[in-house]
């Protein structure tokens, strides 16, 4: 059974104390190079993650475990490895394990790395429709077998009762138990955060092709036949910022 907590009207009933429970949340990174204005509201998210997942704890169960995508250690190594990628969910995760909870590995290293390179594969391009298939088959085979093992996970680690926060991209293909009672949480934040930035990536593509135009303008008023020389591409020069892409 799923839920988004913006829908559920009243508090859960009948033995929802007894069963185990599995709020989900959203990841999203900090971006490095990301416009003024991303930070904040990425922290805005984060916090509203923290209220809406505490209010799931006063009416469903205090969260015992904690589930990060991309984390491969629990206890200290977890934290750790947690700080260096995503610093922004820390405070979250933290007031969790002060109040009691752990943090427990979810990905497994070698499957993660497996599937992130025949990923980054699969985006080259090919040729060969022979080794198109082959590379695509490879990592789908990748996806699913370190899919496989967050549901295991999830499923072994999570005890009677209890309840575990599961920070991640997407639950798409995550086989999770039925006996399992999964809640979404969807603050309003999060789509306020994505409604920026496509707003941002466009404004920013139209002050580039506004710059583009002006410079080609400026060309033609300096009069034909003269020569040009094109600029060198030193890679300092500005470049249109978009999601995932720093």
């Amino acid at each position: 059974m799923t839920e988004e907590l913006g829908k559920v009207e009243k508090p859960p009933t009948g033995d929802i104390a007894a069963k185990r429970k599995l709020y989900v949340a959203p990841l999203v990174y900090p971006l490095p190079g990301a416009p003024d204005g991303y930070a904040t509201r990425l922290e805005a998210y984060w916090k509203a993650i923290d209220d809406h997942t505490a209010g799931l704890e006063a009416r469903a169960g205090i969260v015992k475990r904690v589930f990060h995508e991309g984390i491969s250690f629990g206890g200290e190594p977890g934290i750790d490895q947690l700080k260096q990628t995503n610093l922004p969910v820390y405070p979250l995760v933290n007031s969790r394990i002060n109040s009691g909870a752990t943090l427990e590995a979810l990905d497994d290293d070698d499957l993660f790395l497996e599937a992130l390179d025949w990923g980054r594969i699969v985006q080259s391009g090919f040729a060969s429709k022979k080794v198109a298939e082959t590379v695509q088959e490879s990592f789908e085979k990748a996806s699913e077998a370190r899919i496989a093992h967050m549901a295991k996970t999830l499923s072994e680690k999570i005890g009677p009762g209890e309840a575990a926060l599961l920070i991640i991209s997407s639950t798409r293909g995550i086989d999770i138990p039925n006996d399992i009672e999964q809640f979404n949480i969807m603050p309003p934040e999060l789509d306020a955060l994505s409604r920026w930035i496509q707003e941002t990536a466009k404004a920013q593509e139209a002050e580039l092709q506004a710059a583009q135009a002006r410079a080609a303008s400026g060309e033609a008023a300096s009069g034909a036949g003269v020569p040009t020389v094109a600029p060198q591409d030193d890679g300092e020069g500005p470049k249109l910022w978009t999601p995932g892409n720093p």
